[in-house]
């Protein structure tokens, strides 16, 4: 599963990434550490043209204007992804754009994460042919332990 990660201030979406990676989502961002659209940097490519992306994920301050940091939203509608927005922290209320109500839906970091969770059962499940009950897949898999970094080049914690 791949999940595509825009945020409106740098760094509040550390912990979601983190989380993501942590249950083996390859996760990408539409900026790099120095906050540059990866798409306009020379030779750069913008993740929704280089690979698949199933999930692009808009991480969002309190605002209701989207900030420059967060365009990447407007590219993936117009590249027809879905798109679900969360709060920067937890409990705190989505402020969804008005040009946006229409085209994306709101859920929090914990539903974020068990229906990446789930899409990746679910992908495994179809990969080896094991339909039907993709819970219990991993009675079945070992599955390997995941490397330092991620594939965004973010440090992760190691369970």
């Amino acid at each position: 599963m791949h999940v595509l990660v825009t945020e409106a201030q740098f760094g509040i979406a550390d912990r979601i990434i983190r989380r993501l990676d942590e249950i083996g989502v390859r996760v990408s961002t539409c900026h790099d550490r120095a906050g540059y659209c990866r798409a306009l940097q020379p030779g750069g490519r913008c993740p929704l043209d280089s690979s698949p992306v199933d999930l692009v994920v808009d991480v969002r301050g309190a605002g209701e204007q989207l900030t420059v940091r967060e365009y990447g939203v407007i590219c993936a509608v117009r590249a027809m992804r879905q798109v679900k927005i969360l709060p920067a922290e937890r409990g705190m209320p989505v402020v969804v754009p008005s040009g946006l109500r229409d085209l994306t839906a709101t859920m929090t970091e914990d539903q974020l994460v068990a229906a990446c969770r789930q899409g990746l059962l679910t992908q495994l499940a179809a990969r080896f042919g094991w339909a039907g009950r993709p819970e219990r897949i991993l009675d079945r898999v070992a599955v390997p332990s995941r490397p330092a970094t991620s594939s965004s080049g973010r440090a992760c914690a190691m369970p």
